[in-house]
């Protein structure tokens, strides 16, 4: 049974169907460092993303990463523009950090694998569907809350001056609390009220697959990943559909920097 979920789950991600939903949790992207050596350092920059990561020594890196979701198009008020990519509404984020290993596994350090744990702490806020009309206050629907979180990311992928490639398997683990609801959030709906209230029950973990791929020439690159978010305890979301409040699918584009001193070896050890 639960076979059948995922992969229906994973259908309606794919083909964005859109609905009027309302996210209180939008993933930020995966960071995927790919490290080889000590003192490398690897940065990333999306329009919702910043993601840094230093290699320590030969082997143990840190990242730091941080998110935050804001209105790209703040004169378009159209709430059927909502889909699984985006909800007009939402804003926030998160701050984390972890702590993580990598390894090249092969001599000339083509393919790299890495894992990384950390935690973080974050918070989004939406409104609930309502008129636009110009008397309307917002913050009457407004739908808001906080998390922690923790989370384990292990990555294989390849490495070259001109082209990256990586998938990412994060799981992770949150911790939803101070929900809070406007007076007029849906207030002709006591189910879809429990239904918010209940993400707070107990954590949430997600698994959130991603494919992150970059192009470019030594320390600048393109790169754009897309990435999948899926709650796994589902039993806690079957009274309705499960994207309503999770934001399943992310893509996300920007720039890639790494400063290292492997490029100045590449083609000598060719």
């Amino acid at each position: 049974m639960k076979r059948h979920y995922y992969a229906g789950l994973l259908l309606l991600s794919v083909l964005g169907i859109t609905s009027c939903n309302r996210h209180i949790y939008a993933p930020n992207a995966v960071n995927v460092p790919l490290l080889k050596e000590k003192n490398e350092f690897k940065a990333s920059i999306s329009p919702n993303n910043l993601h840094t990561a230093f290699a320590i020594t030969d082997n143990i890196a840190i990242m730091a990463n941080g998110q935050y979701v804001y209105k790209l198009a703040p004169w378009d008020n159209d709430q059927s523009t909502n889909d699984l990519f985006l909800d007009q509404d939402l804003r926030g984020g998160v701050v984390e950090g972890a702590v993580g290993f990598f390894k090249p596994l092969d001599k000339k350090k083509r393919m790299v694998f890495d894992v990384y744990a950390g935690g973080g702490a974050g918070g989004f806020k939406t409104l609930a569907a309502h008129n636009t009309e110009a008397s309307a206050n917002p913050n009457d629907y407004l739908l808001k809350n906080r998390f922690s979180k923790v989370f384990i990311q292990p990555s294989i992928g390849f490495v070259h001056p001109v082209i990256e490639a990586a998938f990412s398997s994060r799981f992770s683990m949150l911790n939803f609390y101070n929900s809070q609801i406007g007076s007029r959030a849906f207030e002709n709906n006591t189910t879809a009220k429990d239904d918010f209230l209940r993400v707070a029950d107990k954590p949430i973990v997600f698994y959130e697959p991603a494919f992150t791929f970059r192009v470019g020439y030594k320390y600048v690159k393109f790169q754009t990943q897309l990435l999948f978010s899926i709650p796994l305890n589902d039993e806690n979301f079957s009274q309705y559909q499960t994207n309503q409040y999770f934001q399943q699918v992310g893509f996300m584009m920007g720039a890639s920097v790494n400063i290292a001193h492997w490029y100045d070896n590449f083609r000598k050890k060719r």
